[in-house]
């Protein structure tokens, strides 16, 4: 079994893979104050409660945008599972060109979307990952990653618009679709971050579609917040929840380590 696991700013995504099936997922918070032992005890933990031994993992594939966290789940996935991980990073493999100036800037989780995106829907793609940031990146007709926007995610986005602003409310995003029109300062909240979230979000499909090698691209998202960022959208977006851990399977695919190496 594979264990794949995406450390994000805010949590980290865990999978256990059997051959193509996601056997397991879970999520844990992503925090630098914990040291590797109680990652590895928690790591342990839930790899039981799923019915899951560690000796049952025989790989291990680790991709991280937060350094101070990368050692200590590198070194969490040793002690539970005995697996040393392959980390996705300058020298691997990814299976399709990235184009921006410097390619070692691009974070791991976005060569695993990107990959995982390629693999099933194929080139054109505009690719939205909705976490802590929203990424928007266009990968063109050659399968050549040209580079994307970054910007605040929607749920930071509405911490920020509370904390800036002292008679707003706080306020929930989960829900009801918000109305265009916001009657009230929550109902206005509400549309400016989730439809302007959409609106967004189409315009960004529309421009990258605009460029050459772009024409007819698919879209897809994925991410916590993916589910709100698009909803409201125009376009067609396809939601694929599982994208980061199905790019990293292939990643690991792609940079096996040989019989008698590591792992």
């Amino acid at each position: 079994m594979l264990l794949a696991i995406d450390v994000g700013n805010s949590n980290i995504d865990i999978g256990v893979f059997e051959e193509a099936e996601l056997r397991m997922r879970a999520k844990a918070s992503a925090r630098t104050e914990r040291s590797a032992d109680e990652y590895a005890a928690m790591l342990g933990d839930l790899l039981r409660l799923r019915g899951i031994a560690g000796e049952e993992i025989d790989g291990c594939i680790l991709s991280s945008v937060v350094p101070e966290l990368t050692g200590l789940i590198a070194e969490a996935a040793r002690t539970a599972a005995g697996v040393t991980a392959v980390k996705v990073g300058p020298g691997i493999r990814t299976g399709f060109r990235i184009g921006i100036d410097d390619p070692s800037q691009l974070g791991g989780d976005l060569v695993a979307d990107s990959l995982a995106a390629l693999t099933e829907y194929g080139a054109p793609l505009v690719l939205i990952d909705a976490g802590t940031v929203t990424a928007v990146a266009a990968i063109d007709a050659a399968r050549t990653y040209l580079g994307g926007s970054i910007l605040p995610g929607i749920r930071r986005s509405a911490a920020v618009l509370k904390e800036t602003a002292a008679l707003l409310p706080s306020i929930g995003l989960d829900g009801p679709a918000a109305e265009l029109l916001g009657r009230d300062s929550i109902g206005a909240m509400r549309s400016g971050l989730l439809w302007g979230s959409a609106i967004m979000v189409d315009g960004f499909i529309d421009r990258y579609r605009a460029m050459p090698g772009m024409a007819g691209a698919k879209c897809v998202a994925t991410g916590g917040s993916a589910g709100l960022v698009t909803a409201l959208c125009q376009r067609e977006v396809i939601l694929d929840e599982e994208l980061t851990l199905k790019g990293l399977r292939y990643l690991y695919i792609g940079n096996r380590p040989r019989r008698g190496g590591a792992g």
